[in-house]
């Protein structure tokens, strides 16, 4: 339970934040990491959370507390106030103030091939996700046109012909994913990124530019801001919105479902 009282900064990675400064962790208003300085604020998706995991908590915590004798009651209440307390620590994750604004340098290439493939939104639905993912751009990067080919009902196929930083390509496979303002249950998502490796793809080897990738969403996703990467060649790499650096790492978590996008 120790781990999750105490989290890392996005910046310096020093685990500087302990419980108090965890509960204060606010999406809106930016923190300064007492071991940098840097300013940080909290994941905005683990802060919608916190509301329906304190009612879940509390639930259960009614229920204990009225299955307790009379002279544990008082035990009951602190109970009750660690249940509420406990998702606020263990929920918050502090990340970098804004993870779009220190991207690699990017020239535009109007012959790039950087392709999405999505599955399970419909037309509409998939042209507000569009809407809302540019209009909270703030990036400051060059402008971007995003077109949409229908292949299917739910299945369409997305192209960039003026390009997109490779950060913002990143971002929009997980927001797709993950989109704000749209309800999740009952829906099966797929959303797959292909393209060339590119020098603004941040921590990728030299070597490995050149080569074809595909991003997506690691099977069994838990935390909702990691994308990965696997090259042709094998090599796999994930990426933290909190670092927005590509790190190698050993289990591609490469679902079925994402290859067949591409097959």
């Amino acid at each position: 339970m120790a781990r999750f009282l105490t989290k890392e900064c996005p910046h310096c990675h020093e685990d500087s934040f302990g419980w108090r400064q965890l509960v204060s962790l606010d999406y809106f208003s930016p923190y300064e990491c007492k071991a940098c300085g840097k300013l940080v604020r909290n994941d905005g998706f683990r802060q919608f959370l916190v509301i329906p995991t304190i009612l879940v908590t509390l639930f259960v915590g009614i229920v204990l507390f009225a299955s307790l004798p009379d002279s544990l009651e008082p035990f009951g209440l602190v109970l009750l106030l660690v249940l509420v307390a406990l998702p606020v620590i263990i929920l918050a994750k502090p990340v970098k103030l804004d993870s779009k604004s220190d991207l690699a340098p990017f020239t535009p290439d109007p012959d790039n091939d950087k392709v999405i493939v999505v599955k399970g939104w419909n037309e509409d639905e998939l042209q507000r996700i569009l809407d809302d993912f540019v209009a909270e751009d703030s990036s400051g990067v060059a402008s971007y046109k995003i077109e949409v080919e229908k292949r299917d009902e739910d299945l369409h196929r997305l192209t960039f012909p003026q390009d997109i930083h490779a950060a913002l390509f990143g971002f929009l496979v997980n927001y797709l994913a993950y989109p704000t303002n749209f309800a999740l249950a009952g829906r099966s998502i797929m959303v797959a990124g292909k393209t060339m490796l590119r020098s603004d793809f941040q921590g990728i080897p030299e070597s490995l530019v050149g080569n074809k990738a595909i991003i997506y969403l690691p099977e069994n996703d838990q935390d909702y801001d990691v994308i990965y990467l696997q090259t042709e060649t094998g090599d796999t790499f994930a990426n933290s919105f909190s670092e927005g650096v590509w790190r190698e790492v050993k289990d591609a978590r490469l679902s079925s479902e994402v290859k067949m996008l591409f097959g």
